[in-house]
């Protein structure tokens, strides 16, 4: 049985791709000037805003270096130990010869709480240049437990704001070009989806499935309809 998507002409499944950086560019650069300069960065965004693809974009730019720790802590807050996390950065043959971090750049994605232990740790090898830069993500600012040591040493606090209806026009002709959707549509769809990124492409996908299976064209009454039903 045939994908949605080759039933109307399409390789791949256009919604497949995240929505990159659109209208996030300055952010991003005053990301990697964060750590540059040495610095830590607070990214506060809901859940689809595009944190986390910031943060591969880090990997992607310093990995090779080995530079990159990376922990996804939603759901295991409490148990990320950083001191052990710096350690497993060595690798074996590191921690045989007694080498120590130096200048790591350590990525805490989707944190909503910090133990108070944690707290001490990321200060103290952030203090001693163990850790270059520390870039936190999250929902809100500051998160359960972080404490003034912490806060005090944040250099900025970056909010995700939610794309221009023309920019999220935008993102979606990228993928499907001028054909199934109008304008009005998918701001429709953009305004049902919480004005985020991540829901705008997921709730596209669920219009274009109807359009696929028969429906040529589709009204903004007809995408509050099916939209809500999805909810």
């Amino acid at each position: 049985m045939s994908e949605w998507y080759t039933k109307i002409g399409f390789d791949g499944d256009p919604f497949s791709r995240d929505a990159g950086f659109e209208g996030h560019d300055a952010l991003v650069d005053e990301v990697f000037y964060a750590i540059h300069s040495g610095n830590m960065v607070f990214i506060v965004g809901e859940s689809g805003s595009g944190k986390t693809k910031i943060l591969q974009e880090i990997i992607k730019r310093f990995g090779g270096k080995k530079k990159i720790i990376y922990v996804n802590c939603r759901h295991m807050q409490k148990s990320v130990n950083v001191e052990k996390l710096l350690q497993k950065s060595l690798g074996l043959l590191g921690r045989l010869l007694g080498k120590k971090p130096n200048k790591m750049i350590l990525l805490l994605d989707e944190i909503e709480s910090v133990s108070t232990k944690n707290a001490e740790r990321i200060k103290y090898y952030f203090d001693q240049n163990y850790l270059q830069s520390v870039i936190f993500t999250g929902k809100g600012f500051p998160v359960e437990g972080m404490g003034q040591s912490i806060v005090q040493r944040i250099s900025k606090v970056l909010k995700i704001d939610p794309l221009s209806d023309y920019e999220a026009v935008r993102i979606i002709r990228d993928r499907i070009g001028d054909k199934y959707l109008t304008d009005r549509v998918i701001k429709t769809i953009y305004s049902m989806s919480g004005r985020n990124t991540g829901k705008l492409l997921q709730n596209c996908r669920a219009v274009m499935t109807e359009i696929a299976h028969g429906k040529k064209e589709i009204t903004e009454e007809e995408v509050e309809k099916l939209l809500s039903m999805e909810k």
